[in-house]
């Protein structure tokens, strides 16, 4: 079947290239009108209550985003133009400022205080934006850009809308810094590592890449813009071993043989290796799927979607342009730079037992590091400091402290004397400043219809009343946590009625998700990969070694950073396990796959040396290509969250290349027993003393 296939490929090569190329202009145009999602917050479960309250907010009081606008020595009539030219930009629904609640030309010290401290500090004024669609949204994309055109000096604008809006610009910047740097990296390691065969293997990867990123747009998704931003430098450094498997077997078949011949054979020798080694990618990425944090699904799809991509065109695409382009190829070989593992093998086999004890022993710090790293879960804190909003935030702050807020979105089933015992209660709690609500700023004695009007309208419209919750400490203070918790332990008997909402109940939100999503991704990754190894090395000894030895590189891959007094984003604490062990676990099955095949013939030091020999090139390569393919963000990028996801992903690369190098032999040496009583077809034949020979005598021999 397979060498049927490679038949194909070859008798259909001018077709394929053509039919491909032909594919990459539609796909072009997808991945050009791919909406790009950049409010993490979107991707909350629709079934919490923050994210129902949200939604009434949006929909009920135009909440859809939220700005704040801080005005420094300017008088009131100042201030009120610049309120009503911002009024009059399409996508703002209104502006909120004191002169919705009172006359402008009323002294002050006529008002009351908590009126006046709510939009007034020394010399400094406060005003709220609210946009009519999310903070996220095209529409408040443009009305963000369109608001900074009419703001003069003195002016500070913060909030999610323009934190978006900048992250966005910045973004597309530097996508393609992104994109150059991981080919540029790319490109030095082939040259260094390939005899030929570059353009060919980053033009094959390089298309389904493109399909990847523009498929979203044909089924009318989205994507987040994590994902955009390293989906196309993953989907690279994954693959490219796929790549280098195909380009190696192909270059020792040509040797001998026809070129036309030498691919059907490449082909038929390592599509099955190629297809096994990218089910254990697939299955790591799809272990991301289920999660509740729906950017888990979002990555996972198309890392998985992307791979499979890959592998399609790595066995179409990829032999079709050797092929067509095999004279050139020939003439162009140059010598290749990669060591050789020979002294490491000798290390290695002669010393396994010591290393064995090694490799239990790192574990504990590798745990204890894991257990106290600290995680980052405030988006404010993972976004670039370099950010406007986020510079005028520090200045908005230092007049106004209490910029953290939440609302109390109820419906009018509740009665008034329970609406107003809710506020008591929840001012009387620690961690809370001051509840602000319709009843604030009206008398309870003047009857409804002598209220003003926007006073009614900015609290109450349609069936349902909101109050605003000033938290007197940071999003993430365990004060704040825990009286968001209490709050919602009060209001537990109105359960369906009233819902708390809001940035710093949705981030909290947000880190009790990760949190509880951290142990399902963890265990579906691990056993859909058990299962896999399982099945392709029909073993049960081996895939628990293996990803025994993987796990420990994604424990220290974690763990270091408390080691380095480094915090690590909330993603990395579940998206490094799936990816780590999905992209770097080949390794260890092309070392044990090696192993096992000169074992025939060896005795297990000797059968080790060799497999460490033999396969040390191609696993270098490989982790090197996940290294190169993703470092590049990590140094270019001025987003944090970017930045120290790459910097983990580059880092377990390394990490996972030492352990399977140095540790996973000792393992599989000392474990041998287990092996071979454990694992189907294992070489069980005894070796006399007087048969075998040392390390030496082989180079030797050689």
């Amino acid at each position: 079947m397979l060498e049927a296939f490679g038949k194909f490929v070859v008798k259909s090569k001018l077709f394929i290239i053509l039919f491909s190329i032909i594919l990459v202009f539609p796909a072009l145009i997808g991945m050009m009108r791919t909406p790009i999602n950049y409010d993490i917050f979107a991707y909350l479960p629709e079934n919490l209550p923050s994210v129902q309250g949200q939604n009434i907010m949006n929909k009920t009081f135009g909440y859809g985003g939220t700005g704040i606008l801080m005005v420094k020595n300017k008088t009131d009539v100042e201030v009120e133009n610049l309120k009503e030219k911002i009024e009059k930009v399409d996508g703002v629904e209104t502006v909120n400022w004191i002169t919705d609640l009172a006359d402008l030309t009323l002294p002050r010290e006529f008002l009351p205080e908590d009126l006046v401290n709510q939009f007034y500090a020394n010399d400094s004024t406060m005003m709220q934006i609210q946009f009519q669609e999310e903070a996220a949204s095209e529409k408040t994309y443009h009305s963000v850009q369109e608001i900074k055109k009419i703001l003069g000096p003195n002016v500070y604008f913060a909030g999610t809308p323009p934190m978006l809006t900048e992250l966005r610009q910045l973004l597309e910047s530097e996508m393609f810094v992104y994109s150059a740097s991981g080919i540029g990296f790319i490109l030095v390691l082939l040259g260094l590592t390939l005899p030929s065969f570059i353009i060919p293997i980053l033009f094959s990867i390089g298309v389904s890449i493109i399909y990847n990123l523009g498929f979203p747009y044909y089924i009318g998704s989205s994507m987040s813009y994590i994902t955009a931003a390293i989906a196309g430098a993953l989907q690279l450094g994954v693959t490219m071993d796929f790549s280098i498997f195909l380009v190696h077997r192909y270059e020792e078949e040509r040797k001998n043989k026809e070129k036309n011949e030498a691919m059907i054979v490449a082909i038929k020798r390592t599509a099955l290796a190629i297809l096994a080694s990218s089910a254990t990618a697939v299955a790591g990425f799809l272990a991301m799927v289920p999660m509740a944090l729906g950017i888990g699904q979002d990555l996972g799809i198309t890392m998985a979607r992307g791979v499979i991509f890959s592998v399609l065109l790595i066995l179409t695409l990829l032999p079709s342009l050797i092929l067509v382009f095999d004279k050139w190829i020939q003439k162009v070989q140059h010598p290749v730079f990669i060591p050789s593992f020979q002294r490491l093998a000798q290390v290695v086999t002669r010393k396994y037992k010591v290393i064995f004890v090694v490799f239990l022993l790192l574990f504990i710090p590798a745990v204890i590091g894991l257990k106290n790293v600290n995680v980052i879960y405030d988006i404010d804190q993972l976004m670039p400091k370099s950010l406007d909003s986020i510079k005028n935030l520090d200045v908005i702050k230092k007049d106004f402290p209490s910029t953290d807020s939440a609302f109390l979105v109820m419906d009018q089933t509740l009665s008034d004397q329970d609406r107003i015992t809710i506020k008591k209660q929840v001012e009387n709690m620690d961690g809370i400043k001051k509840v602000i609500s319709y009843d604030t700023f009206a008398d309870p004695t003047i009857p409804t219809e002598f209220i003003p009007e926007n006073l009614k309208t900015m609290f109450m419209r349609d069936n349902y009343i909101y109050m605003l919750v000033q938290m007197e400490y940071g999003s993430y203070d365990e004060r704040t946590t825990q009286a968001i918790q209490q709050i919602n332990n009060m209001i537990k008997p109105y359960e369906g009625h009233i819902y708390l909402t809001g940035q710093s109940v949705l981030q909290n939100d947000l880190t009790k998700t990760v949190q509880d999503d951290i142990k399902k991704v963890d265990l579906i990754s691990i056993v859909a990969v058990l299962l896999i190894i399982a099945l392709a090395l029909r073993s049960i000894a081996l895939p628990v070694i293996l990803v025994g030895g993987i796990e420990l590189a994604i424990y220290f891959n974690q763990g270091l950073d408390f080691y380095l007094g480094r915090s690590m984003p909330f993603i990395g604490s579940f998206a490094i396990g799936a990816i780590q062990l999905g992209s770097t676990i080949n390794y260890a099955i092309l070392l044990v796959t090696r192993y096992k095949e000169e074992l025939e013939n060896l005795s297990k030091v000797e059968a080790m040396y060799r497999a460490l020999k033999a396969s040390g090139k191609a696993i270098l390569s490989s982790a090197l290509a996940l290294f190169a393919a993703v470092i590049g963000i990590y140094i270019f990028s001025d987003i944090s969250l970017l930045r120290d996801l790459t910097f983990m992903i580059a880092r377990g690369a390394i990490i996972s290349l030492a352990v399977i190098l140095i540790l996973l032999p000792a393992v599989l040496l000392t474990l041998e027993t287990f092996t071979s009583k454990l694992t189907l077809g294992w070489p069980k034949k005894t070796i006399k003393k007087q048969q075998k020979r040392t390390i030496e005598s082989i180079d030797l021999a050689k």
